[in-house]
């Protein structure tokens, strides 16, 4: 008796310790990826199944297969996380529109692939970054060059230079507002350090 007490109170000390090791960050990013596959940012009632499915799958790849701690990590910042948010969301909704427009428009569908340097260094401003431009509807990241921190971005409809350097802004004020809710410091003076949306607008 005492021994199979023992062996519970074991099991539930391993149990904590596996779940002590599940990071959150982590597994809302594989749940973005889930969903990214899935099809789950369609506004519909099967949207919420995936969304609880993909984090609990997460969940258990985690238990599973145990990760190593992401260093520095997330520095979440309340308002700027609401702004962050605000703003895909609003990003998402022009440019269904867009896309719907565009793919209704009679003659041909005209796209770009698009390099697009970030400012900042960190991979997982630079994950982060990719993840929330993918799911806007018009853009998909179909090359990373993590060396030098570059994304390569097929944009619809960018077909001249007026439209490519509209898409480079749109990712790079995406990029802005990723680190200022979720970067680092270090993160954010570098940021800040580098040149900002206008002054990259009178360079071209």
């Amino acid at each position: 008796m005492i021994d199979l007490k023992a062996k519970k109170r074991m099991g539930l000390a391993a149990l904590r310790r596996r779940l002590g090791k599940v990071q959150v960050p982590v597994a809302l990013g594989m749940t973005l990826v889930w969903l990214l596959l899935f099809d789950g940012f369609r506004l519909r009632f099967e949207s919420l199944g995936l969304l609880v499915l993909g984090f609990l799958v997460s969940v258990v790849i985690m238990l599973v297969f145990p990760l190593p701690p992401i260093t520095p990590g997330f520095r979440f910042r309340p308002v700027y996380l609401v702004r962050m948010l605000v703003y895909v969301f609003g990003r998402m909704a022009v440019a269904s529109f867009r896309v719907t427009v565009q793919t209704l428009s009679p003659g041909p569908v005209r796209s770009s692939v698009v390099a697009v340097p970030l400012r900042t260094e960190a991979d997982l401003m630079l994950v982060c970054t990719a993840i929330a431009s993918s799911i806007i509807p018009g853009s998909v990241i179909v090359e990373v060059s993590q060396p030098n921190h570059i994304l390569y971005v097929h944009l619809l409809g960018a077909d001249d230079e007026k439209g490519i350097e509209a898409g480079r802004e749109d990712i790079w004020k995406l990029e802005e507002r990723i680190v200022m809710a979720l970067g680092t410091r270090e993160d954010v003076d570098a940021l800040r350090a580098g040149p900002t949306v206008d002054d990259r607008r009178e360079d071209a």
